[in-house]
């Protein structure tokens, strides 16, 4: 029993993030000591040290250094505001209702301002709940926080930067290894005599590769990161996963293929598989290198106009379309549509490991790219706007009471102002804490925040009667700084593994930071009442505003994703079907509606598959024979992650497709077909298909390729969503899905 209990508790704290915590008592440390050395103020430069910290993720600089500078600038500017603003009750609760509201319907707009709005918020309760409501002292304040900030930026990008996705990336970087090994094998063993040997080797290395691949998908599945799903490193690697699943599949029908000719045609047939082989095995080796170490031009060459990019897919597009050969056409037909798919894929996977490296979206075709695009577009006479999805594309999409974040952001901006007047009433120094409890508990869903808001009490509870301790106990200010260094190390090291505990050490941090004088144990009192007080705020909140109970569980709202996609698609074909001269209408009346449903679905689903992947109680497990296993909310929330970042794919395609197809014969049965597959993942039945429309002259042949290719994406995807969707449904609707 006391083995177990050790083990158990060497495997609970291997889950902490010591590299995170210790790189944050760096930061706030080394803050403390220079502010107390040059006799300033401990609070604002070691909370300027501190918000940085909270929502550094690792994974591209670029992406990084605009996460924490909005995090860092935003929240200097709110406490300003928040420091300066009249005290007439109606004007506070203006201004307050204003920031709630803008800073959280602000999170639609990208993944760093989404990982930065409820610090913002926080910045501003902290000025309107300060001592001293001047600009000067507001300035003064500031300029520490901004002080201790950029040390914490300069010291994440540049002298410790950590990154929590590197042992998914790893992983996922042995798959595509053990896939290059499969591949080289096919290519030397395709002319082998002894098919049982070569048999036997292919059956062993794809047992292995399985085993890898449930591997990564546990690793990328347990990491510990703030809103995953919403950053590009999470997005993409699910997507080189699924690619490297589609290219074993790609392994095993040419395995399959090269076993089926006889006499003249085999040598033939053998030697066509091996030159795809031997491309794709050279493809897939330079995947591995990528994900394994960073490329010294940050992924520019997988770019579409980049070397990687020229030599393994622009030089060997116009291989699959030779036909000069004396196969039988049926084997010939299956040759050259592996091929074709198999360049699909590794296409994909290149913009993935692009996205990894850069923190940019895959570009949507090589439509967008292609100087035939610019011809069409010349001679169409218009451009679409809706190639491109912009931030005003985010804001219009979620501008209705449809959408969860728009709600959640009237939520948000109603409790504001009830905190705002709670705290005039009940008359307290640094009753910030109030507000500061409930929005940083408030969540889109009730159940969220319900849970957190229990997470958050226990642990403020308890962390405050440790910090009432600590403030009795404490002697004088160097010991101080070294407490509250540790204490800095505890908080980030269990920032995204576990919530209560991270507030038990939070409390006390922010507690000792802020006493009016020393050893005011009394202090931590209000804390723990101002604790209690914003939670049953937030609660009551989510019980009585919108109340998100089972039209935005998580299974339905992936439902409801597909279903969008599906009325995509039949817009699209009603779009081809108007006359030329009324286009322009068109796009506006019948594409642009459906394009914002699909927009506002993928949202909604992401917001979801967030708030799962905030929740730090995801564990692997470790069987006796070495190979991880994934718990069940493991599973639901890598899969989740996969619909997620294939749904929106699949919106962008099907964009895509709406413009390339316009002057290119497509055929219109397939696209019902995929609908009506999209329309039985929704649950929806299936409308009647609409009236066979003409298609215009094909203005090329490069376009009809693009648009065949397109084609194929929305078919691979829809492919993919099938899969996680079939996975989920045994747990879509149960209730462990939105507890």
């Amino acid at each position: 029993m006391v083995g177990v209990a050790y083990e158990n508790s060497r495997e609970w704290l291997r889950r902490f993030q010591w590299g995170r915590g210790l790189r944050a008592a760096l930061a706030v440390g080394s803050a403390l000591l220079v502010c107390h050395l040059l006799h300033k103020p401990l609070a604002a430069g070691a909370l300027g040290a501190f918000n940085p910290l909270l929502v550094d993720n690792g994974g591209p600089y670029k992406t990084r250094l605009t996460t924490m500078s909005i995090a860092l600038l935003g929240g200097s500017f709110a406490f300003i505001l928040g420091s300066i603003v009249p005290s007439a009750l109606i004007v506070v609760i203006l201004v307050t209702m204003l920031v709630c509201f803008a800073t959280t319907f602000a999170r639609v707009l990208s993944q760093p301002v989404a990982s930065a709005s409820v610090l913002i918020i926080v910045s501003y309760f902290a000025g309107l709940g300060g001592v001293r409501h001047t600009l000067p002292a507001a300035l003064q304040a500031v300029e520490l926080l901004l002080l201790g900030g950029l040390w914490a930026i300069l010291l994440s990008l540049v002298f410790w930067p950590l990154d929590p996705f590197r042992p998914a990336r790893l992983a996922v970087s042995t798959c595509y290894s053990s896939l290059a090994e499969l591949t080289e094998a096919l290519a030397v063993h395709v002319d082998d005599t002894d098919q049982e040997r070569a048999a036997h080797l292919a059956h062993e290395g794809r047992r292995r590769h399985r085993v890898q691949v449930e591997a990564a998908h546990a690793a990328l599945a347990s990491t510990s990161a703030r809103a995953p799903s919403r950053t590009s490193r999470a997005r993409n690697l699910t997507v080189l996963l699924e690619t490297s699943d589609m290219l074993l599949a790609r392994n095993i029908r040419l395995t399959e293929l090269a076993e089926l000719p006889s006499g003249a045609a085999k040598a033939e047939a053998h030697a066509r598989i091996k030159a795809i082989a031997i491309w794709l095995a050279a493809t897939e080796r330079v995947i591995e290198e990528a994900l394994l170490h960073k490329p010294y031009d940050e992924g520019a060459s997988f770019a579409p106009d980049g070397s990687q990019r020229l030599q393994f897919i622009t030089r060997h597009r116009p291989a699959f379309a030779n036909r000069n050969t004396t196969l039988p056409d049926p084997l010939l037909e299956h040759l050259l549509a592996e091929e074709r798919d198999a360049l699909l894929e590794v296409e994909i996977a290149f913009d993935a490991v692009r996205g990894i490296w850069t923190g940019s979206q895959a570009p949507q075709s090589l439509i967008e790219q292609s100087e035939s695009a610019k011809s069409l577009k010349r001679t169409l006479g218009w451009s679409p706007s809706w190639l491109h999805f912009g931030w005003t594309e985010a804001v219009h999409a979620n501008w209705t009471l449809n959408s969860v974040m728009l709600r959640h952001a009237l939520r948000l901006m109603v409790v504001g102002a009830v905190n705002v007047v709670v705290m005039r009433l009940i008359h307290v120094n640094h009753g910030f804490w109030l507000p500061m409890t409930s929005i940083i508990l408030m969540q889109p869903y009730s159940a969220g925040t319900a849970r957190k808001s229990v997470q958050r009490v226990t642990g403020s509870v308890a962390g405050g009667i440790f910090a009432a301790v600590l403030a009795a106990i404490v002697p004088d200010v160097p010991v101080m700084i070294v407490v509250l260094t540790l204490l800095s190390a505890l908080t980030l090291a269990t920032f995204a593994v576990d919530y209560a505990i991270y507030c038990f050490f939070l409390t006390p941090t922010f507690v000792l930071l802020s006493l009016p004088y020393p050893h005011d144990w009394h202090y931590a009192g209000i804390r723990i009442g101002t604790t209690l007080a914003g939670a049953l705020i937030a609660v009551t909140a989510m019980r009585l505003l919108w109340p998100e109970r089972a039209e935005v569980e998580l299974g339905r709202l992936l439902r409801r994703g597909a279903g969008a996609d599906a009325a995509y698609i039949r817009a699209m074909l009603r779009f081809w079907e108007s006359a030329p001269a009324n286009r322009r209408a068109g796009e506006r009346d019948i594409l642009a509606p459906a394009r914002r449903a699909c927009g506002l679905a993928s949202n909604d689903v992401e917001e979801a598959v967030d708030r799962i992947m905030q929740e730090p109680h995801f564990r692997i497990r470790i069987s006796k024979f070495g190979e991880p296993v994934i718990s069940t909310e493991e599973a639901l929330t890598e899969q989740a992650l996969t619909f997620a970042t294939y749904l929106r794919r699949l919106t962008q395609s099907v964009t895509t497709l709406a413009f390339v197809g316009q002057n290119t014969p497509v055929p219109h049965e397939r696209l019902e077909h995929l609908a009506m597959r999209l329309d039985r993942i929704s649950g929806e039945p299936s409308p009647a298909p609409i009236s066979q429309h003409q298609f215009g002259t094909v203005a090329s042949g490069l376009e009809a390729n693009i648009a065949d290719e397109q084609i194929g994406r929305i078919d691979r995807q829809t492919v993919v969503l099938e899969r996680v969707s079939a996975a989920l449904a045994p747990i879509s609707h149960s209730p462990e899905t939105t507890r």
